[in-house]
């Protein structure tokens, strides 16, 4: 253990020093007891004294897709969903999302009908279609036409007034897929995603 803690705070200090540095970091290794490893480097704000605590608020924004994922596969293997099932089985409002088929002269959206269903496994490989107004110039075009909130407000309409880019299984893009996979998991667990997380 006295190994694993010196090594990893001797990464932390020297993401912290040098020529080319990053103002704070945090890190922690876990398993499956407990944690095995906590520890913190440099300030939370360059030009900032303030220490990075291992308790430091900070957004970890798509880190947590990752554990969302985890969480579908737990469901896939309990046999309550398959990554083939549409996503509107689930949640319902998904199967209103039409597809952006450009704009008109008048800057206005035209859409359409998606070609197939969105499925589990679209949401979970990023290919559904969605995608994030700070990425993409078509949604962020979409949302201000449409008065429509990004990702970043957290609300559901993000979600359910959003816009596919291209037809479910087509291309890729990075977007609220996970975002909607964690709809997923709360439909069927029956209980906030928060609250799968935690269990």
């Amino acid at each position: 253990m006295g190994t694993l803690k010196a090594t990893a705070d001797a990464v932390l200090n020297k993401a912290v020093s040098g020529a080319q540095i990053v103002p704070g970091v945090v890190a922690m290794a876990t398993n499956r007891s407990a944690n095995i490893y906590e520890g913190h480097a440099g300030v939370r704000a360059l030009g900032n004294s303030q220490p990075m605590t291992a308790d430091t608020v900070m957004c970890i924004f798509s880190c947590t897709k990752a554990v969302t994922g985890a969480a579908a596969m737990q469901l896939v293997e309990e046999g309550k969903i398959k990554l083939s099932d549409p996503a509107k089985a689930y949640v319902p409002a998904i199967a209103d999302i039409k597809v952006l088929d450009g704009f008109d002269s008048h800057g206005a959206p035209k859409l359409r009908v998606p070609k197939g269903d969105v499925t589990v496994e679209h949401l979970l490989t990023h290919t559904a279609g969605f995608g994030y107004d700070f990425f993409n110039p078509d949604v962020l075009k979409y949302n201000r036409a449409t008065n429509t909130p990004g990702i970043i407000s957290s609300s559901k309409d993000a979600l359910t007034k959003s816009v596919l880019l291209f037809d479910p299984g087509q291309e890729w893009e990075y977007g609220t897929n996970i975002d909607w996979v964690g709809q997923v998991v709360e439909a069927v667990r029956g209980k906030k995603l928060g609250a799968v997380m935690q269990q």
